[in-house]
């Protein structure tokens, strides 16, 4: 698993490379439930204020690896499935969503960065993260309505809190492939980029940028999006008034005043 799945840090920020160039990134098992132990360990280090994904080779990922889609689903040429079948089923997927749930309940702010093949439950694990920057010609899909299931792993419960719902029903219902040019004009993605350099350029530069803050402050930050998602304007302010109350009187806001005041950067703890 080491080998598909390597973590570096540098500059507080940590990066998470898929690394199955030859296999275009493919998630087989190793790779999907190894991610949220790396992410996990990354999220812990009090080093890391930013965490960056993206994958090694042409492309970010093709989506599920079909040898472990036909074997850990248990897949049979007639079909037929028994309730403990079923219940196993169950289980599994839930254990395949939890992993890119991990994504997006980290303490601080991912990053991804999607170029070449981004497909099925790729794109799914894209939608996790807090940002997502991409290549003019990355491939995205809900793909998995062509392989005749219900996408189960996220992407129809988050792609709607980022684009509009007649956009994610389309290309859900679809299954078509959308390139980073479209993804940028539904806003999926913030901003793209002609090639994998310029890209990673710029994932870089937005996360040292973010990492350059009061961690704290942007983990705060972080929350009270991430709460304020599921809560009306009145309890989303009452969720900041709390947080305000309890954690801003600190040496960072002290730093950042002081920092404006005298017109330099600040530098934060």
């Amino acid at each position: 698993m080491e080998d598909k799945l390597l973590k570096e840090i540098k500059n507080n920020v940590g990066y998470v490379w898929i690394n199955r160039p030859d296999k275009k990134n493919a998630l087989d098992a190793d790779v999907w439930f190894g991610l949220p132990e790396i992410i996990n360990e990354l999220d812990s280090d009090d080093e890391v204020r930013c965490i960056v994904v993206a994958g090694k080779g042409d492309s970010f990922s093709a989506g599920i690896d079909i040898t472990m889609f036909m074997s850990d689903f248990q897949i049979n040429e007639d079909m037929s499935s028994t309730p403990s079948d079923r219940k196993k089923l169950q289980a599994q997927i839930k254990k395949m969503q939890d992993s890119f749930t991990a994504l997006s309940k980290t303490s601080v702010p991912v990053i991804a960065l999607a170029h070449g093949h981004c497909i099925g439950g790729a794109t799914a694990l894209i939608s996790a993260c807090d940002i997502r920057i991409s290549t003019v010609d990355a491939k995205f899909s809900i793909g998995e309505t062509k392989l005749g299931l219900v996408a189960d792993v996220g992407i129809l419960q988050r792609m709607p809190k980022i684009v509009s719902k007649g956009d994610v029903r389309e290309l859900a219902f679809t299954g078509r492939i959308f390139d980073g040019e479209y993804a940028e004009k539904i806003r999926f993605v913030s901003k793209t980029y002609e090639n994998f350099e310029d890209l990673f350029k710029a994932g870089v530069k937005l996360a040292e940028e973010i990492a350059s803050n009061a961690s704290s402050i942007v983990q705060g930050t972080k929350q009270v999006l991430d709460k304020g998602e599921d809560l009306t304007t009145d309890q989303a302010l009452d969720f900041v008034q709390l947080w305000n109350t309890s954690f801003l009187l600190t040496e960072d806001l002290r730093e950042g005043v002081t920092a404006f005041m005298e017109k330099r950067k600040p530098k934060f703890n």
